[in-house]
């Protein structure tokens, strides 16, 4: 599984830290996301992002 979530910001013009205060996830989760270092991907946080970057899920997560 790969986040595609670095793409996503850059589209979005959009960083790390503006995506953290907006969905309410943890800055370090985040940057863990960004650099697909993360075991597992809270399903609620998918549902946030998603929301935030105006996407789906499949823009998101690339199996």
């Amino acid at each position: 599984m790969k986040i595609k979530l670095k793409q996503l910001l850059e589209k979005a013009d959009m960083t790390q830290a503006e995506l953290a205060r907006v969905t309410n996830i943890r800055p370090s989760t985040v940057c863990d996301m960004y650099n697909n270092n993360c075991a597992f991907v809270k399903l609620e946080y998918v549902e946030r992002i998603c929301g935030a970057l105006s996407c789906e899920v499949g823009d998101l997560i690339e199996m």
